[in-house]
């Protein structure tokens, strides 16, 4: 018999917007499925809560699967991880990078789950070259409506796996999945630094260095004049093992969170002006780095070396922003969303920009041309500045991040969309199924 659920106040990773729920933790498959068998009323499912905002929470009941998480089989010819859908990357990449092998695909914190990486196909650094998680997922198992677990492939039940991987758990609960990985020589990356003096200058990298396998700009977006949109962009490469001196280890474990942020930081302290000192600082500092080669923790997930880091915002919270624009719209549209930061908001400390590759057609995020994703304290100037850039962003065709958003109602949602997109999405999705974001947008 399971615990009770606990009313609990939950926060995606942005700690913005807090609801009151009841969460439930099975330990089990047989547990998970005895509580849906007892339990009434919308739910969903939650992984490690990396989302930012409210995604993966239902106030009448969300059921964390963190503690269903065992890894299943390990097929070492194929490189092939059958896992329950709790597993966390950390889990993986400790299991498998000695092994030599690593994700195709990585968002930008190894703390996410197999769940909820399939339910946002979280991209990496690379979604132009090897495009977005669900590419490497090569199976999965599903429970519906009516509590009956379901395998799902390409070629098993496909419209159900295509609208599962994107889908923001509103198909059913993921209780595992195999997924293929990357063969590597090494965990070591070859990064290469290239400083850009303003936007166009940006762009101009990107398509230059379109066959590197990573690459993402830093962007400082406070910058103005004719250094306006200036950014440092970091390309990266697995490194070769006849590249890596010897007195390193060829497979290296991951980093220590050696600093944690107990409390939280006086939200004062982040503002147009300590932004602005920061952003001067770091892109100087990057112009002595044009080369080096960067252990795997720090190329892939930097923040996740400060434990808690999201309190660095203070109490209240902060939200992020992810767009993504077509090609033939990103400087137009990049440089007025620019523009409205410098002068509506109180600054992005982080901003970064990536290519896109061809995308799905489903609700998976990514479609070809660039995505920026801001991060901003949750403030009402910076959420009337931000509602700014939603419109702006589907005004020109573009596309908004479910896994970040925060802000976005029914009428902007259904103007990002095709019709058939959302009618596609719920012959899938049903009532039982619902965060609070789904309620709010309309799906």
């Amino acid at each position: 018999m399971y615990l009770k659920s606990k009313l609990k106040t939950l926060s995606g990773w942005g700690r913005f917007p807090k609801i009151k729920t009841n969460e439930l933790t099975p330990s089990s498959l047989d547990e998970l499925l005895e509580i849906l068998n007892d339990q009434r009323g919308a739910l969903i499912a939650r992984g490690n809560g990396r989302s930012y905002g409210d995604s993966s929470i239902n106030q009448n009941l969300t059921i964390t699967m963190t503690k269903i998480n065992k890894f299943i089989e390990w097929n070492s010819a194929k490189g092939e991880l059958t896992a329950e859908s709790g597993t966390l990357m950390s889990d993986i990449i400790e299991f498998c990078l000695p092994k030599g092998w690593f994700p195709f695909v990585s968002p930008g914190t190894k703390f996410v789950s197999l769940g909820g990486a399939i339910a946002s196909d979280v991209h990496g650094k690379n979604h132009h070259k090897e495009g977005s998680f669900g590419e490497y997922v090569e199976w999965l198992d599903i429970i519906d409506e009516t509590n009956q677990i379901i395998r799902c492939s390409r070629k098993e039940n496909p419209d159900l796996f295509h609208w599962t991987i994107g889908g923001m758990g509103l198909t059913g609960i993921i209780t595992k999945c195999c997924i293929k990985l990357k063969k590597i020589e090494s965990g070591w990356i070859s990064q290469k630094t290239i400083i850009n003096h303003n936007f166009e200058e940006t762009l101009q990298s990107f398509y230059e260095n379109e066959n590197a396998t990573y690459s993402v700009a830093w962007i400082d977006c406070l910058s103005k004049g004719k250094n306006f949109g200036r950014s440092v962009l970091m390309t990266g490469e697995h490194s070769k093992k006849e590249d890596i001196p010897r007195n390193l280890e060829l497979f290296p474990k991951g980093k220590n969170q050696n600093l944690s942020l107990f409390f939280d930081m006086p939200g004062f302290l982040l503002n147009n002006l300590t932004i602005s000192i920061f952003n001067k600082f770091y892109f100087n500092l990057k112009k002595f780095f044009s080369k080096e080669i960067i252990h795997w923790d720090s190329y892939f997930y930097p923040l996740d070396s400060i434990k808690n880091w999201n309190r660095l915002y203070g109490k209240d919270g902060f939200f992020q922003f992810q767009c993504v624009l077509p090609e033939s719209n990103s400087s137009q549209g990049y440089i007025e969303m620019l523009s409205i930061i410098q002068n509506e908001s109180s600054g992005s400390f982080l901003a970064v920009l990536k290519n896109f590759g061809s995308g799905k057609k489903t609700l998976s995020f990514p479609e070809k041309g660039f995505t920026l994703a801001l991060d901003f304290k949750a403030t009402k100037k910076n959420i009337q500045a931000t509602k700014k850039l939603i419109k702006i962003a589907i005004g020109l065709n573009g596309k908004i991040y479910l896994s970040k958003d925060t802000l976005m109602d029914k009428n902007d949602f259904r103007n990002q969309c095709r019709d058939q997109q959302i009618e596609s999405m719920r012959n899938f999705s049903n009532n039982r199924f619902q965060s609070e974001q789904s309620e709010r947008i309309g799906i």
